[in-house]
């Protein structure tokens, strides 16, 4: 909603400061209790030793906005010059507000191709955000719960 003129942002749309931070030394328990705060479905939860294996394995990112903790993006260099996003998720008070596109933005620029796994529910803010569909995956998340395997390739 507009507050003045074209060009004009008004007390609710003022620009936020959005940063992703490289957690160097995540702790597992911090990312295990705020994954119940961003995820509602239980298949899309993961167990301690899960989190313990992926914090280990991966680059892990907090996004923060304007100095806050707003969630996360995690990354697996799979191949050279390839990142697939293993995890990405914001507290729902900070969803719907653009944050998440910005964050996919700040992404591309760390390598030439990036990859993932979603699901149904974020598969056309994907595809929004320039992501190609590549194929489906039945029963990736949970029985009856298809995965789409979507590559951003740079172009």
């Amino acid at each position: 909603m507009r507050h003045g003129p074209v060009g004009e942002m008004g007390p609710a749309e003022e620009e936020m400061k959005i940063t992703l931070k490289e957690d160097v030394h995540p702790d597992n328990d911090f990312y295990y209790y705020q994954q119940f705060k961003i995820y509602q479905e239980p298949y899309l939860l993961w167990d301690r030793e899960t989190w313990k294996g992926v914090l280990s394995a991966c680059r892990v990112y907090r996004i923060e906005v304007d100095g806050k903790v707003a969630g996360d993006v995690i990354l697996e260099e799979s191949r050279k010059d390839i990142l697939s996003i293993v995890d990405i998720g914001l507290l729902p008070e900070y969803q719907g507000r653009g944050i998440g596109k910005e964050v996919l933005q700040k992404v591309r620029k760390m390598g030439k191709k990036l990859s993932a796994v979603t699901r149904k529910e974020t598969l056309p803010f994907f595809l929004k955000s320039g992501f190609v569909l590549k194929k489906k995956i039945e029963d990736y998340y949970d029985l009856g719960v298809d995965g789409y395997s979507i590559t951003f390739d740079g172009k």
